[in-house]
């Protein structure tokens, strides 16, 4: 088992750094315009750090850079997400220039090809904290992943403890990917539409911007994607409450859930429907939002976001 903490200023005491000269964390992080978003902190940046941190925390659990992890075959693995959960201590508006985010990361087997990493946040005295479960995939032509087991030296390192029930979001993202109930207090007692969608939303994903370098379409895209269909399509459906005031800017989130099913080759296309817009009278809104690839119609995600209103006037 892994677990580190962002340091609270500059690099951690030189006796805690590993063989390989790397910092045994990264350093906090002083929130800037880099980090920001027009409504506050960015989540796609957000999921991008945590996502690193996640694979840094496996890699030594391994004892390998990210680049060493390797199948029986000697092809490259890669940690891929297969679900997320998010929960903020306030909106992510709440957060401003010059805050100070600091980390604290844990990671652990849960299966042979499967890791389960909880990452513990405080920004500007809030505590947040977000979920990752990974697995081992080897990447395809065309696109595609495999789940695919380590190397028998790497597996040996990477050993499931005994004991214990496995953490709650292995069976949700298992019951999500056979479209079985999920009976979640947040997710609903399922993900099946209980109807038409309400709206679709047409996007080809940018490779400068929303596949990473192993061409893949990269899990924090598949979020910043969501937003993007859900503004259009709230402002096309004329379904906010504040419609005056940019969707960006009228809600923020608190608290998400996505499961990932399948990626998506370059150069196609994908659509994202609206299945569900529910109010919260003047506090809030929860969406469940779905993408999906036209050549096949095979689902690539789905996205549970609960949204705050911000205050009049802010």
């Amino acid at each position: 088992m892994s677990a580190y903490a962002i340091w609270p200023c500059g690099a951690p005491p030189t006796d805690l750094a590993p063989a390989d000269g790397l910092p045994a964390a990264p350093r906090r992080i002083r929130i800037g315009m880099p980090q920001l978003d027009v409504g506050g902190l960015s989540e796609g940046w957000l999921y991008r750090t945590c996502g690193d941190l996640h694979w840094e925390a496996i890699g030594r659990e391994l004892g390998v850079s990210s680049d060493g992890f390797r199948a029986e075959a000697g092809q490259r693995l890669y940690p891929t997400v297969v679900a997320l959960r998010a929960r903020y201590g306030a909106p992510l508006a709440a957060v401003q220039e010059n805050d100070v985010l600091a980390a604290k990361v844990l990671v652990r087997p849960c299966g042979r090809a499967c890791a389960h990493g909880r990452i513990d946040l405080t920004i500007a005295g809030r505590r947040s904290s977000l979920e990752l479960l990974t697995t081992f995939a080897v990447h395809e032509p065309g696109g595609g992943l495999r789940m695919a087991l380590p190397a028998p030296e790497l597996a040996a390192r990477w050993m499931v403890e005994g004991g214990g029930a496995p953490p709650a979001i292995v069976q949700l993202a298992k019951a999500a990917r056979a479209g079985q109930p999920l009976d979640d207090d947040f997710c609903g007692p399922t993900l099946r539409p209980t109807g038409p969608a309400l709206g679709r939303f047409a996007y080809e994903p940018s490779p400068y911007a929303d596949y990473n370098g192993a061409g893949l379409l990269y899990f924090a895209a598949y979020v910043t994607i969501a937003d993007t269909a859900e503004r259009a399509l709230v402002r096309r459906l004329d379904l906010s409450p504040r419609p005056r005031t940019d969707w960006a800017l009228a809600a923020s989130a608190v608290r998400r859930a996505v499961f990932f099913y399948a990626n998506l080759a370059l150069g196609e296309p994908l659509v994202v429907d609206l299945l569900r817009f529910e109010l919260f009278g003047v506090r809030g809104v929860k969406t469940h939002l779905r993408l999906s690839r036209p050549s096949d119609g095979q689902i690539m995600a789905d996205l549970i976001t609960e949204r705050r209103f911000a205050r009049e006037g802010t």
